[in-house]
Formats: structure tokens, C-alpha cells, sequence
């Protein structure tokens, strides 16, 4: 026993202090490496609030943008409002349509209006889609939002793509554990609300069955033919499934990739929207489209 209290004991001074300099330094750095990220961090801060140079001419044309579209969005509002029965009662079949966001064509703001449109249809970021059934009620909201969205018909093939692959639900956390860990993430608060949900893949049939079984929607194969038929549980089942976010259509820094992005921002020039209600709505091959950015 004593023996081993020798060895134990026997730590030269040197040891010692060489264990002391390196807590202390791992100490230091530690600081240093906190003190590091807090002047970054105010840098940044400091790069998004500085006030930036803008010229007059885009001040002007930024005012006028907005100005137009407030005209354009009263326009559209007043026509719906005069001729919403002659549009009801012209009986239009019903039909799935794939609601997509883009950036807006033009330097103004957004309206309110436009803007309350766009959140009740959920598409509160650019790259954003949802599955929508038109119809004489959704077709004016629909003219509101012409500028920032493109429509079109989607087949069961991109119906089963975008469900299979890119579909994700919102779901509660009820332990504790989950939720310290919800905080401790990088990401904005923005993305987990309250920290009282998460947004997750949906690859489970049980949390299907759990949400939708009384609708009778148990898997996904439920929910694709839900969707694409445009069942009972269509609302249902759309409200289920968050808004599915699609990547940019053009990716890499080749000069092939280079090159079809400024072909992109010249498409992007010669985009312009007509500002009569009776305008056709945005319709693109919306299978090619989603292919692109899939």
C-alpha cells in the first residue's frame, strides 16, 4: 500500500507545472476563441445594418414598382369583386395545380394583400410549392400572386416524386431532452417556433395512419392518390405535408453552370407580367420545371 502511494506521489515539480501551464493555456485559448467569434459575430452584424449607398434612380424605381403593383392588385380585387358570380357560375372543372414561388419581377414591395395570399397559401419563402385544387374561390387568389408564383398541372409521376422523396411534417416534441437540444442548434429560432415542433422527413406510415386514419389515408401511397385524384381528404392531406422547398434550378460553379445563369438572369430581364385580371395565369410544364430543380 505504501509503495503505491510512493509511486503516486512521486510526481516531479516539473510535471506539475507543465499540467498547470497547459490547463492554463487551454484556458486562454478557450477565451480567445470566444472572444474570436463574438467580433465576428458583431462584424456581421454590423456588415447587415451599415447603411449601404443607394442612388436616387433606384429609390424612384423601387417607389414606382410598388406603386404599380398596388394598382395592379386593387385592379385584380375590383374585377373579382364585380364578376365573381359570372365566374362561379361559369362551372369550370376542377384541377390540380402545383403552386410554386419565385422572385418577384420587379424592385417594389409586395402588397398586403398579395402578401396575406401568399401566407395562406403557406409559400412564405422563394423556392417553395404547394399543391392547390383550382377552382372558381382559389382562381382569383391565385390572379393576385400571379407575379411571384408559377402554376401548372403536375402528373402522377412528379406527384409521387415530390411525395416520396421531398415530403416532410411537422411534428410535436414532448420530451425535455428534445427540446434542450432544439436550443442548442445553430439554426434560427424562426425554423422551430416556440421549439415546440420539429420538421421532419416523412418516412413512417404509422405517423400517417395516426394523423389521417380516420380520413382513411394510412400510407403514402394514400396520400399520393388523395392528392392526385383530388379525394374527400385532399385538404386534409395538403395541410398534413409542410410546403415542399425545391432547390435552385441551376447548381455548381463550371463555366457551364455559369454560363446558364446568366442566361437565367437575362430570361429574368424579359420577364414581365401583364396587368389585367384576364390575363392567363403563369402556366409552365411544371414536371419539366420540378425535374430541373430535383
Amino acid at each position: 500500500m505504501s509503495s503505491t502511494e510512493n509511486k503516486l506521489n512521486s510526481n516531479p515539480e516539473i510535471l506539475l507545472k507543465k499540467r498547470k501551464n497547459a490547463d492554463r493555456l487551454r484556458i486562454e485559448k478557450q477565451q480567445q476563441a470566444k472572444r474570436r467569434a463574438e467580433e465576428r459575430a458583431k462584424k456581421q452584424s454590423e456588415k447587415k445594418t451599415s447603411k449601404k449607398f443607394i442612388r436616387a434612380e433606384s429609390i424612384v424605381a423601387s417607389k414606382l414598382a410598388s406603386k404599380q403593383e398596388k394598382v395592379r392588385v386593387q385592379r385584380v380585387a375590383k374585377y373579382d369583386k364585380l364578376h365573381l358570380k359570372e365566374v362561379a357560375d361559369n362551372g369550370k372543372d376542377e384541377r390540380l395545380l402545383f403552386v410554386f414561388r419565385i422572385t418577384k419581377p420587379h424592385m417594389g414591395e409586395i402588397p398586403l394583400r398579395a402578401r396575406k395570399v401568399l401566407d395562406i397559401l403557406r409559400l412564405k419563402k422563394v423556392n417553395q410549392g404547394v399543391f392547390v385544387r383550382l377552382n372558381a374561390k382559389v382562381e382569383p387568389l391565385l390572379h393576385l400572386i400571379n407575379p411571384y408564383v408559377v402554376v401548372g398541372t403536375p402528373s402522377l409521376a412528379t406527384v409521387r416524386q415530390l411525395i416520396q422523396k421531398h415530403a416532410t411534417v411537422k411534428v410535436p416534441i414532448t420530451s425535455e431532452e428534445d427540446k434542450t437540444v432544439l436550443k442548442d442548434e445553430t439554426k434560427p429560432e424562426k425554423e422551430i417556433e416556440g421549439h415546440d415542433f420539429k420538421i421532419i422527413p416523412l418516412n413512417d406510415n404509422n405517423l400517417i395512419e395516426e394523423r389521417l386514419g380516420e380520413t382513411g389515408v394510412i400510407c403514402t401511397e394514400d396520400i399520393i392518390f388523395e392528392i392526385y385524384k383530388m379525394g374527400d381528404a385532399f385538404l386534409d392531406c395538403v395541410k398534413f405535408l409542410e410546403p415542399f422547398t425545391l432547390r435552385a434550378p441551376v447548381s455548381g460553379w463550371g463555366p457551364l453552370s455559369k454560363l446558364k445563369r446568366i442566361e437565367k438572369k437575362e430570361e429574368a430581364k424579359l420577364y414581365t407580367v401583364s396587368p389585367k385580371r384576364n390575363a392567363p395565369l403563369n402556366e409552365v410544364d411544371i414536371d419539366t420545371f420540378i425535374a430541373e430543380q430535383i
